[in-house]
């Protein structure tokens, strides 16, 4: 195969997720040449089928701001996004028109100057010595050498990391295994009346957090008529009862979505599989057959057990699978599940994050979950240990299994790109080692640009402590672990 001569650019971004547009936008702004590297022919990866979850902490304070909050208001402003909905469990939540998201990410990449390839496969990492300089692509032009001063991995999986010989880890520590994915789709044609009239039906319990505390349901129940989306993560009884009837044998105890803002359309976050090693080919196949088999298994039961949903019909299927975990990087510093529960704040900081760990079991069903203060991201949970030149954000940042679970979602990424990108921007412009940035002055300009690293936080909101209301640090804990359903051999991928 002919190999087309290498080229050279400042920063080289690998993987065009929520974290990847972010980081690239990031170092373009801040005077870098940088190029975006993904196999879709899109920018958003999965971000760009999902609501947002994450931006504020426990008492309503926002904890993410910059990027991810410049895009949503973007997208507000042209009557593409909801207001901030709060909730107790998961802070806050936006819906989107996931279409305009991606069209923004494009325009925004473009007034940045961010270099495109798209459709473009990385199929090595150039190393010599400790320094990761670049990578090999191949796309229908042919291989390529890329060469980067920095390279920032935000490919989810890992892979210029793991390509190039960087130390990662993946799953617990126990067994390795990750949390279980998920094949995300909509289904339109909701009657939204009938859905709340189901939510406010608490033999049904559509919200398990809530149940526990009848001050706290009271106060959903006041507001859920008016709500531009309505998180949803219960409805136990309405499964149990279809399984009971022979109508639901997928892998899952309740249900899990966003009812939109979109008058009729639900987000579905139901499918589920065990077992995944997202590393690799045959179980990643084998993860969207399972899927693929649940989703009219799931639509079935939305027509036939919950009110509401007798005319729902399939509007969208995401365009790939919802990985929520797979390789770590090791980097100079492993964010922990203790930092996060007790809110620590690191004097490298480049981002915070307040939303709760939400594990989707491994080997059980529905999620493990706990509490956290609003905390601080360190850079050196940025930069990857033993190694010069590469950086990570997203859910490949250093992390361990049970932080990563609350690090994942989208506006944390984001938070955690716009800070790699503005670092590696800073390491070039003055021909140092990402190491070597000043981080005092790296943490001024991310101010300077509306990111939040905790100089800027304001007190708790008292008004919508009271009007919402705040779940106890310690929680009861979930069911789901030892599920009957989980033993048998369909809920897993071989």
């Amino acid at each position: 195969m002919k190999e087309v001569n290498s080229y050279r650019v400042d920063v080289l971004v690998a993987g065009a997720g929520a974290a990847g547009i972010a980081a690239a936008i990031a170092a373009a702004r801040n005077g870098a040449n940088t190029l975006l590297v993904d196999s879709n022919g899109y920018l958003g990866g999965i971000s760009a089928m999902l609501s947002w979850l994450g931006f504020h902490d426990s008492r309503y304070r926002q904890v993410v701001k910059g990027l991810s909050a410049e895009f949503i208001d973007r997208l507000q402003r042209q009557g593409d996004a909801s207001r901030y909905v709060f909730d107790p469990k998961c802070s806050s939540a936006v819906s989107l028109n996931t279409h305009a998201w991606k069209i923004l990410a494009m325009e925004l990449c473009q007034e940045a100057g961010v270099k495109l390839m798209l459709q473009t496969h990385i199929v090595d990492t150039l190393r010599t010595g400790d320094r990761i300089h670049g990578v090999v692509v191949e796309d229908k032009s042919g291989r390529q050498k890329i060469e980067a001063s920095v390279v920032i991995d935000c490919t989810g999986d890992g892979d210029v990391a793991a390509r190039g010989g960087a130390t990662w880890e993946k799953g617990r520590t126990k067994d390795g295994m990750v949390q279980s994915p998920t094949l995300v789709f909509r289904v339109g044609g909701v009657d939204r009346a009938g859905f709340i009239a189901a939510c406010k039906n608490k033999e049904f319990g559509y919200r398990e957090w809530l149940l526990p505390y009848p001050d706290l349901w009271d106060k959903m129940m006041r507001r859920i008529d008016t709500e531009p989306l309505i998180i949803t993560g219960g409805f136990a009884s309405l499964i149990e009862r279809a399984r009971t009837n022979g109508d639901f044998d997928v892998p899952q105890s309740r249900l899990v979505g966003v009812k939109t803002h979109v008058p009729d359309e639900y987000l579905v976050v139901s499918t589920r599989v065990l077992g995944l090693d997202p590393t690799d080919v045959v179980s990643m196949t084998g993860a969207y057959v399972k899927t693929y088999q649940q989703i009219p298994v799931i639509l079935k039961f939305f027509r036939k057990y919950l009110p509401g949903f007798e005319q729902a019909h399939i509007r969208e299927i995401a365009p790939m699978l919802g990985v929520r975990e797979s390789r770590r990087i090791m980097g100079d510093y492993l964010l922990n599940a203790d930092d996060l529960i007790g809110g620590r704040v690191f004097d490298d900081a480049i981002a915070m994050g307040g939303y709760h760990i939400d594990i989707h079991r491994p080997t059980g069903t529905w999620v493990d979950s706990r509490n956290v203060e609003a905390y601080t991201i360190p850079l050196r949970s940025l930069i990857a240990r033993e190694v010069e030149g590469l950086m990570m954000a997203g859910k490949c940042l250093s992390a361990t299994h049970e932080a990563v679970a609350s690090t994942r979602v989208i506006p944390i990424c984001m938070a955690q790109g716009q800070a790699a990108g503005t670092a590696a921007a800073m390491a070039v412009q003055h021909g140092k080692d990402v190491r070597e940035v000043s981080v005092s002055r790296l943490q001024d300009r991310l101010v300077v640009q509306g990111a939040e690293i905790g100089r800027t936080l304001e007190p708790p909101n008292q008004r919508l402590i009271e009007e919402i209301g705040v779940l106890p640090k310690e929680e009861p804990e979930s069911t789901g672990e030892a599920d009957l359903v989980t033993q048998t051999a369909s809920a897993w991928v071989r």
